[in-house]
Order: structure tokens, then C-alpha cells, then sequence
């Protein structure tokens, strides 16, 4: 016998038994391998997108003064850095947009209307800035901040406020321009 166990706010896992002893059971094996790599499929288009978008942040904030201003420039180090931190994501969510800063940081930012937004600020160094609503609560907007260290792995306040932000909008809702 197989499980399959899901939960909403977790990549899905599964097991699937290659030995299935019935026409049923094939015919449910073959249709998670199916929807698995859908979501795999989904899931590299949007580590793409943010991907490609972080590249062009740096191609065109690489010089101080990139926002007609004082801007500070993006550096490879801060958009390597960004890199990683959209490494460590979980590869099911949304592609966020990227978002040059004038101090030379690069915005991380999810937006699914005004009480549905996260912003995570990356630097060349050092820990993440992050803030955001997620959501409403007896009338009352659901507002997070803070400052959390990153080494390679995600903070599990991060995760948790990035997971919930998620699994508030709407399904199958667009994210709608800041």
C-alpha cells in the first residue's frame, strides 16, 4: 500500500510504489508522476523568471546613480547573495519581483493586493530586513518586520510569513503591480 501525504503550506512529497498490483493502482501512480512534474514544470518557470529578472536588476543598477539620483550600486556580491536566498525558497511559490533599492540592496517582493504584500530586503552581507501584511485580523492588518540571519537556509519566521502570505491569496490570483 502507498500514502501519499499533503500538506497545503509544504512542498508536496510522495511516495509511489513502482509495484502496483492493480489497474487502479498504475492508473494512480501514473497520474501523480503526471502532476508531479506539472508542478516541477510550473516551478522552474518561476525560479526562471526571478532568476532572470535578478540578472537584469544587476545589468542596469551596476553603476552608482542608476536611478538618475544618488542610488548606490547593485553589486554582484549583493545580487549573488539575492541568488541564493531565491535558492533556498521553496520552488513551488510564486516568482516574486526583484527590486533594486537605492542603498544597494535588492528587494524580494510578493504582492497579491494591500493586505497581502512581504517585502526581504538582501544585501551584500549580513542579515535579511524583511516587512510585510499578511493578511487581517479582527478588522485589523496583520503587519511583520523584523531582521533574521541568513547563512544558506531560510529563517523559519521568514518561511512561515512567506508560506502564510501564500496560502492567503487568492487561488489562481495574479499579483498585481505595487
Amino acid at each position: 500500500m502507498s500514502t501519499v501525504v499533503l500538506r497545503s503550506h509544504l512542498p508536496t512529497a510522495l511516495y509511489i510504489s513502482s509495484a502496483s498490483a492493480s489497474e487502479s493502482g498504475t492508473t494512480v501512480r501514473r497520474a501523480i508522476e503526471k502532476a508531479t512534474e506539472e508542478i516541477r514544470s510550473v516551478a522552474t518557470s518561476a525560479q526562471s523568471l526571478a532568476v532572470s529578472s535578478l540578472a537584469r536588476v544587476l545589468g542596469e543598477c551596476a553603476r552608482a546613480g542608476w536611478d538618475g539620483y544618488n542610488a548606490h550600486a547593485v553589486s554582484a556580491v549583493t545580487a549573488q547573495c539575492a541568488k541564493e536566498f531565491l535558492d533556498a525558497l521553496p520552488t513551488f511559490l510564486s516568482a516574486p519581483d526583484i527590486v533594486p533599492e537605492p542603498d544597494g540592496e535588492i528587494a524580494i517582493n510578493w504582492y497579491f493586493g494591500p493586505t497581502l504584500q512581504l517585502s526581504i530586503s538582501v544585501g551584500p552581507a549580513g542579515p535579511l530586513n524583511f516587512a510585510g501584511v499578511i493578511g487581517e485580523q479582527y478588522g485589523q492588518k496583520r503587519v511583520r518586520h523584523g531582521t533574521e540571519p541568513f547563512e544558506g537556509v531560510v529563517a523559519s519566521d521568514v518561511l512561515e510569513y512567506v508560506y502564510e502570505l501564500h496560502e492567503r491569496a487568492e487561488p489562481g490570483g495574479r499579483r498585481r503591480a505595487a
